[in-house]
Formats: structure tokens, sequence, C-alpha cells
């Protein structure tokens, strides 16, 4: 098998991270990887260009030492904020007997593309529900079949702000890269669910540094996805607040001691804290902590709900996913399990060297620019099998006398607490590292690795990076 290799970057408000990749076997191979924190990203976007800039060129350096390769094109990964999601659908005619390729079903999607009306948008990504040949014939891959009048596709759709993705393409290519293609993070979480919670309707629910992102999957397609701005850096803010202590220790306070369970949070594990007023330091416990964790986490999840309520979807039968930076917090699942009545999980990627959930929307972009690349035909793998989920799910307690809300059988109200909050003597502490992995390199990456081709070159001349060279003229 030809090598092929999968650039991705992810810029979150954060940090951002690269990952090099490739499909193989029965998942995605990664060679390496590369994290560098920054200030010059807000709320998920470009706030300082010269300083996100330079954590992209960081980034890629770091993954290109890391895998040997030589990152010359990248997929880029695009938030959700500022996006639609729509249906629209579209329909190429032939003149005579038609065999059907990845040309093809290019061509019928990119006509979709310019189907687009909504001023200062762009169609990012047009993914297919199901194709139609010749009128009756309704197939999820058309490629081989004969169309003997027509091929339609019925598709979703994802555009964004027009200046969005002006901004996040002009920052990564003036690193000295080009992009190839964008995938906003509505699709690429179809990638961390299970085809049963695709199907049943499941929420994602990945919580950064400034934003929390959901989107909501059914019948086996994204129905739809949205933003709060609300996230880590909120929990921070309230931790240094209620502890009388600076942001910098605020923020290693919550990675070492934070607990998002009130109940579950330990009364014996007792940590000191530098206070901003006064030279003593004053003496905390990890449930005084979870006490305000609790309190704002909580506050992220009920936004989710009044969204998913905004958007009328009623049923979560398919459970929530909690992933994103934020999600590291221990007792963040035990949590969103009191407050619903379906299934919760916390998705970590498996690969090894990203075994963070802060990796998810990286790897999953990696993830989407394989399913089109196999989807028209720019690439031929054969030696790979499906990826198997191994994530863990947590199964909802019995609920069966628990009211539910009117119309809602997702949500439950929460549990009634003391309002002294009176700390068991059984509390149990749960310990974690926190230690950052940087990046790593495969051991088993060719070290003349740079001679071997990134990508397809099929793929250079692909009509997406057409379009987008024209948005800069």
């Amino acid at each position: 098998m030809e090598e092929h290799y999968y650039v991705s970057i992810d810029i979150g408000s954060s940090s951002v991270k690269t990952i090099v990749g490739e499909k193989f076997h029965n998942g995605i191979n990664v060679i390496g990887t590369g994290q560098t924190y920054t200030s010059g990203i807000k709320n998920g976007l470009i706030d300082d260009f010269d300083v996100a800039k330079q954590a992209v060129k960081d980034t890629i350096k770091k993954a290109s030492i890391a895998s040997g390769i030589d990152i010359k094109e990248v997929f880029l990964k695009l938030p959700i904020i500022g996006t639609e999601v729509f249906d629209e659908s579209n329909k190429i005619e032939f003149q005579e007997d038609t065999e059907l390729d990845g040309t093809h079903v290019e061509s019928v999607l990119e006509g979709i593309r310019e189907k687009n009306d909504v001023p200062e948008t762009e169609i990012i990504n047009a993914f297919p529900i199901q194709f139609i040949v010749d009128g009756d014939n309704e197939v999820s891959d058309p490629k081989e079949l004969i169309a003997r009048h027509s091929l339609e596709v019925e598709a979703g759709v994802i555009a964004i702000q027009k200046s969005i993705l002006i901004n996040m393409i002009k920052c990564v290519e003036a690193c000295g890269v080009d992009v190839l293609d964008v995938y906003s993070d509505a699709y690429n979480y179809g990638s961390i669910l299970s085809a049963t919670e695709k199907e049943l309707g499941a929420c994602v629910i990945d919580i950064g540094e400034d934003i929390t992102q959901l989107a909501f999957y059914e019948r086996g397609e994204l129905v739809d996805g949205d933003a709060v701005e609300m996230a880590g850096r909120d929990i921070t803010e309230d931790i240094a607040k209620g502890l009388n202590t600076s942001y910098e220790t605020a923020e290693k306070i919550k990675h070492q001691y934070g607990h998002a369970f009130y109940d579950s949070a330990s009364d014996q594990d007792v940590f000191s804290v530098d206070q901003v007023d006064r030279d003593e330091d004053a003496q905390f416990t990890q449930k005084d902590l979870a006490d305000i964790v609790e309190a704002r986490v909580e506050d992220i999840f009920f936004e989710v709900f009044d969204v998913l309520q905004a958007l009328q979807l009623t049923k979560v039968n398919g459970g929530f996913v909690v992933t994103g930076g934020s999600s590291n917090l221990l007792g963040i699942k035990e949590l969103l399990q009191d407050l619903v009545n379906e299934k919760v999980r916390v998705h970590t990627p498996s690969q090894m060297g990203i075994r963070k959930p802060e990796y998810s929307s990286a790897i999953s972009t990696i993830s989407s620019s394989i399913t089109f690349d196999e989807l028209l035909d720019y690439v031929t793998i054969n030696n790979h099998d499906s990826e198997e989920f191994e994530e863990e799910v947590i199964e909802s307690e019995d609920n069966s006398n628990t009211t539910k809300s009117s119309g809602f059988d997702w949500f439950k109200k929460r549990s009634n607490k003391s309002e002294s909050k009176q700390p068991s003597d059984n509390d149990s502490v749960e310990t974690r590292s926190d230690s950052d992995e940087g990046y790593d390199k495969h051991t088993e990456v060719d070290q003349d690795s740079e001679s071997k081709p990134q990508q397809n070159d099929n793929q250079e001349d692909s009509k997406f990076k057409k379009l987008m060279k024209s948005l800069f003229e």
C-alpha cells in the first residue's frame, strides 16, 4: 500500500494542535503530534493574528519533527460558531449510460456549494445523506453503478461566516502550508459516536477553554450544532474568586484537585492556596472546591439543555457524549448522569500519544478527511477494517421512579440535596495525572519518510482548493 498521510490542525482557544496520521488496519495510526499553547485565540476565533500564526507555525514544526514528515498540506477544523446546518439536494444528468465514479460524486456535491444564496457565508461541508440513481434507486454509495439518466444527492450542509473561513485559512497558509480542505466540528463529532448512538439520537458536548460546542446526531446523520460561550475559563474564574486567589493559581488547583460532583468529592484532601489580599495561605478541601466547580459545570450543562430545547430536540435516546479539554475534570460524567435520564460517557481518543479528550476534534478531522477521500476515490485503501468502538458507556441508573420534564425525556430534575451539603465521612479521594504528553514520535516511523508522497495529486487540483483561493481574490 502506498504511504498516505493526513495532517489536521485544530486551532482551539487555549492551544493549537497538529496531528499527523494515516489510515491503517482498524483505524488511524498517529505518527506524530504537536501542541502549542497560545493567547491568540478567543472563543474559538482568531483574536491576535500574529500570535495565533506563531502558535500554528510552532505546532506544525513540532508535529513535523515528531513524525519525520515534511508537512506541506493540511486539513483544518473549524468551530461551530457562526455556522448553520441545513439540508439541500442537487442533481446531475447524463445523455448516455454512465458508470459512476468519484468524479461524479464530487460533481453532484460541488453543485450544492453553488446553490448557496446566503450573503457573507460559504458552504464548507456538504455530506451525503443518500444518493438517488435514475430517480428511484436510493443508495449510500453510487460508485461503479450505471446511471442511465441522472445522479441526485440529498445532503446535509454546513455553512459558515465567510470572514471566519478566510481568517482561519489565511492564518494557517501564512505558515507556509496549503489548506486542502476544511471540516466543521459539527460534522467531525460524528466519528466519535458509535453507529448505535448516531442512529438512536446522541448529543456530543465538547467543553473547551472559552466555548462549549454541541452537535446532535439522529438516524445516522447530523441534525444540528451550536455553541455556548461558557466553558473551562469560567470554571477557573469562579475558583479564583471563590478561593480569593489569582487566575494562574486557580487554573493549577482546578487541574490538581478539581471535582465536578460534590457528592463524590473528598473532605480529607486538603490543600493550601495563596491569597491575593494577605500573606497567609488559606486551607481548603476538595469538597470546598467541588462546591464551586459543580455550580459552574451545572450551568454549562443547563445552557446546553436550553439549546437542545430551542432546537426542539426532545429525545436523546443514544445518550450524551462529553469530550474536550475541560471534560478531564473528575466527576463530570457523574454530574451529567445526575441531571439526565440517558446514558453518559466521556470520550477520549484511543490512539497512542493523544489519549486526552482535548485531541478529539483534531483526530476527528482526520477521520472526516479519510471518509471524503474514500467517497470521492482520492485514495484506495484495502487493508483496513472498521474501527471498533471501545469506549466505556456509563449506564443510567434505574430511573423508573424519576419524574421527567414534560416533553423532554432525556432531562430530569436534580436530586434534592441539603443546602448545607454536609460532607460524608466515607468520601473517597480520586487522583489522576495531569502531565502534558506534549508531542510523541511513533516508534515505527520511517526516518526517510520525507521523500514519501503526503497527499494524492488529485487532491492538489481539488475544486475546494480552487474555491478557497478565489475567496482571497
